[in-house]
């Protein structure tokens, strides 16, 4: 997908025990260059067990970057969403929960539900526990923030959301950690 710190394949990645029955890319930069870390696409699929519900990994650019900002990627996939049905976006979407007027409540504004707050039991939801490459510029310590995402275009029940790879949840394998949820609604 693109080269990252100029020796990496990185990429996006999906998996499913169901089928998969469609699958989707979405170039959501401008900037669409192998060799460019700053080359962003959303990948999606339906399966076999939800045929009605779309599933993208995404990984989005930082609010307010000169280059490839955050809020013209999120616009290009919410218009591109609107006529999909049920959809989940899950990843890194470099959008603090806790910071006001900025992604995260973009993506709120434009409908969709966090499944972190809609959640019944959750932990303390933090993904990401020092400061990484991408922040250093905009922080110089953090406790913890919540920038990795599952989100849905409509309100779904869930009963639990936890974050795993943490160290405590399971060894750490990434700078970032993962969410899993769990769907009380199925």
């Amino acid at each position: 997908m693109k080269l990252g710190y100029d020796k990496y394949d990185e990429g996006i990645a999906l998996m499913s025990l169901s089928p998969i029955i469609e699958t989707d890319i979405l170039p959501v930069s401008k900037i669409n260059d192998y060799h460019n870390w700053k080359t962003r696409k959303i990948i999606g699929i339906r399966t076999e067990n939800a045929p009605d519900e779309w599933f993208y990994s995404v990984h989005y650019g930082w609010y307010g970057d000169t280059e490839e900002p955050f809020q013209r990627q999120w616009e290009r996939t919410s218009a591109y969403m609107k006529n999909r049905g049920t959809v989940w976006l899950m990843g890194d979407f470099n959008s603090p929960s806790e910071v006001r007027n900025e992604g995260y409540d973009k993506i709120q504004a434009d409908g969709f539900f966090d499944s972190y707050t809609l959640s019944e039991k959750k932990d303390s939801g933090i993904t990401v526990g020092r400061v990484i490459d991408g922040w250093r510029e905009k922080i110089t310590s953090t406790e913890g923030m919540r920038i990795d995402h599952i989100w849905c275009s409509k309100r779904t029940q869930i009963s639990s959301s936890e974050v795993i790879f943490n160290g405590s949840n399971y060894p750490v394998v990434s700078d970032h950690y993962a969410v899993m949820i769990e769907r009380s609604d199925i």
